[in-house]
């Protein structure tokens, strides 16, 4: 990935370069193309220097997005390389709480960017807070935090601007956005530490929606290691601290803005104060939780996993109960025996993946762009039952995770290893965030119209009116051999046409899995359920 944006700016040429997976190809580039023709442009959400953060509508489907303005020719060099890193790191990235790029349009020396629309502003919007709904939030920026890390990735800019509300609904999930200052593959660096001064006047090039200007905005949550230049992946923990702090206080734990000296100073010396009201009444789980990431000496920080693993925030994990035991939501998910929310069962998740399983390739593809732009306030159920599932929170779900669900569903050994390939559509031996939506979304009244429509117009990458083989080719990359693309178009190509248009895609999606399903070769037998015993088998 990562073609110089320089050049891409001038010659309306891609940014992004394909993958080997069909869920790193979801991005869609439409370059040269007028925005305009594909999205209502509404109200502004925020202003900035270089640009604007404004609400769309999709014009086919109706459906409201974030649009990120970028105006190229105010940017400096320093800026293009933040905002092709922050492209590359995202695309790399897939996580329930942290935001990704849907679209990207390039015209004329600017840059726009359809993004998921967080409606519920940042976390200043809320504030004050009371412990417990701090420590949920705080769980969900671990959790991130933990996955950037596993992945290489490390953020250098977490803070309360920098967190956004999905929605303005109570229970509303966040999600951390802004990685124009992150770096990633830090895990190559481990021998030397991460050299060079973070310096502000280019963060938040495509994610910053409220653009602040005060010296106390730009650096008040940064690690002094950071603003030392010399740090590691600990930086996020302790910026987590200073979230976390504040979350609880009402206020920053560092304020002396006049003078950056004594600022960094009061950084070092860990010097804050934790009897002020209302922090001095606080549980003591957790003062200590915030005393744990607040230290000077990075090397004695937790680690984002061991953080999660806080008394303070595993003790205030919700789970959800499963439809037969009725009980209320109390304990850990981190649990073993995790169970999913009431109105979205063991036994309705388990018919989802054995039905996904049974699905055409093509529909699985296609399911798979409808997760990445799915509503991410709708699909709620959903994503609290890949938390309930991914027992160790590790932002995947592992073979073991899911033969705990299925075992407890009644399938049997085989199913059960049947399914989890099945959904593990790019084979990496976990299923992803993106992959395990997709699943639990097949047969669902959640896929509207207005999805199919979607991913149709992402499958039509070069808006010929209908999916080509080189459509496919395009998204799924190198990951499918040239006779599974053939194979996949022949699954909807009902009209013998050689391509799918979207009669034929919308008969494909709405129809009954076991009737459309269509065999290029008719020695291969595809997989069904037989609902009578759970078992995976072939048609005959």
């Amino acid at each position: 990935m990562g073609q110089c944006l320089h050049g891409m700016i001038r010659q309306e040429r891609s940014v992004v370069t394909q993958t080997k997976s069909a869920r790193g190809n979801m991005l869609r580039q439409r370059l040269g193309a007028n925005i305009e023709d594909y999205y209502e442009i509404l109200g502004t959400i925020g202003r900035g220097s270089i640009g604007n953060v404004c609400r769309c509508k999709h014009r086919e489907s109706g459906k409201s997005y974030a649009l990120k303005t970028i105006k190229t020719s105010r940017m400096s060099k320093e800026m293009v390389d933040e905002l092709m890193n922050e492209i590359d790191i995202l695309m790399g990235l897939d996580h329930p709480n942290i935001v990704r790029p849907l679209e990207l349009f390039s015209r004329r020396r600017e840059l726009y960017f359809i993004m998921p629309l967080c409606s519920g502003g940042d976390l200043y919007k809320r504030a004050p807070y009371m412990e417990n709904e701090a420590a949920r939030i705080v769980g969900m920026i671990v959790d991130a935090i933990d996955y950037m890390h596993v992945h290489g990735v490390v953020h250098r800019d977490i803070k309360f601007e920098n967190v956004l509300f999905v929605s303005k609904a109570f229970e509303s999930e966040v999600m951390v956005i802004d990685f124009g200052l992150a770096k990633a593959n830090y895990a190559a660096k481990r021998e030397g530490k991460l050299e060079e001064f973070v310096g502000t006047s280019a963060a938040g090039v495509l994610f910053l929606f409220i653009f602040r200007n005060n010296y106390d905005n730009r650096l008040y949550s940064m690690a002094p290691e950071v603003i030392r230049g010399s740090y590691d992946e600990k930086c996020d923990i302790w910026s987590l601290g200073v979230v976390t702090y504040m979350l609880l206080a009402g206020a920053m734990p560092f304020t002396r803005f006049d003078d950056e000296r004594k600022f960094l100073r009061d950084l070092e010396a860990q010097r804050y104060d934790m009897n002020r009201r209302p922090m001095a009444k606080r549980s003591d789980e957790a003062k200590s939780f915030v005393r744990s990431l607040l230290v000077a000496n990075s090397a004695k920080r937790p680690s984002a996993a061991k953080a999660k693993k806080h008394p303070w925030i595993k003790g205030r994990r919700r789970s959800v109960p499963t439809q037969k035991d009725g009980e209320p939501a109390a304990a850990s998910t981190t649990a073993k025996n995790a169970k999913l929310r009431e109105s979205y069962s063991e036994d309705h998740l388990a018919e989802n993946l054995a039905t996904y399983a049974a699905s055409s390739k093509l529909r699985k593809i296609a399911l798979m762009i409808v997760a990445h732009r799915a509503d991410t306030d709708k699909i709620r159920e959903i994503r609290e039952a890949f938390r309930a599932v991914d027992t160790a929170g590790e932002g995947t779900i592992t073979f073991d995770e899911l033969r705990v669900v299925l075992e407890r569903a009644n399938y049997s050994p085989e199913t059960i290893r049947q399914i989890f390939d099945a959904v593990d559509l790019d084979g990496t031996g976990k299923i992803s965030y993106t992959e395990f939506i997709a699943a639990c979304l097949e047969g669902s009244s959640l896929v509207q119209e207005d999805m199919i429509v979607e991913a149709f117009d992402r499958l039509d990458a070069d808006d010929s009116g209908f999916i080509s083989k080189e459509n496919l080719r395009e998204i799924l990359g190198n990951q499918f051999s040239p006779e599974l693309v053939e194979e996949m178009i022949a699954e909807g190509d009902f009209k013998k046409t050689g391509h799918v248009d979207f009669e034929e895609f919308l008969k494909l999606m709405r129809g009954k899995r076991d009737k459309i399903k269509k065999e290029a070769d008719d020695n291969t037998k595809p997989v069904v359920v037989d609902s009578r015993d759970n078992q995976l088998s072939t048609t005959s």
